[in-house]
């Protein structure tokens, strides 16, 4: 059986092989999430990037995949974290072989991807925002009879 090491809390578990990640942690009373993210997460479906893990020594780790990825960096369209490469999801990681972690690590906002995907947002809404418009009072006009 795979044994995981959490470094922060200085305890060890044993798990059966193909355990997933999160889902150990939360049967053995440790939470993936820091803070307001214990409310509000998405349960174990990888989209929201808050049960994050420092895999220390990642041998019993599978390589990490583009949901994932994306999941890390964020899919708000509004801000972007910077996310060392030894970061996971633990909802994404089924246990395979020993491996050490530390819970809650320290991720900071990307500011050049965030002020990127800020201009991204402004320039679809400024030409989202006129091609509404202007559909909306073309469909008017068509039931108008105008």
């Amino acid at each position: 059986m795979p044994i995981i090491t959490l470094v922060n809390e200085g305890k060890s578990i044993d798990v059966s092989e193909g355990t997933n990640l999160r889902k150990a942690l939360l049967k053995h009373g440790i939470s993936p999430y820091a803070g307001k993210d214990r409310f509000l997460n998405c349960r174990g479906n990888g989209l929201c990037g808050t049960c994050r893990v420092e895999v220390v020594d990642g041998k019993g780790a599978p390589p990490m995949s583009v949901l994932e990825e994306a999941s890390l960096v964020g899919l708000v369209p509004f801000y972007a974290r910077a996310v060392p490469k030894n970061v996971r999801l633990s909802c994404r990681i089924a246990v395979t072989k020993d491996m050490a972690i530390k819970t809650h690590p320290a991720v900071a906002l990307d500011w050049n991807l965030t002020k990127e995907r800020l201009a991204m947002s402004a320039i679809w809404l400024m030409f989202g925002g006129t091609f509404l418009i202007v559909m909306w009072r073309l469909l008017f006009e068509i039931a108008t009879g105008r």
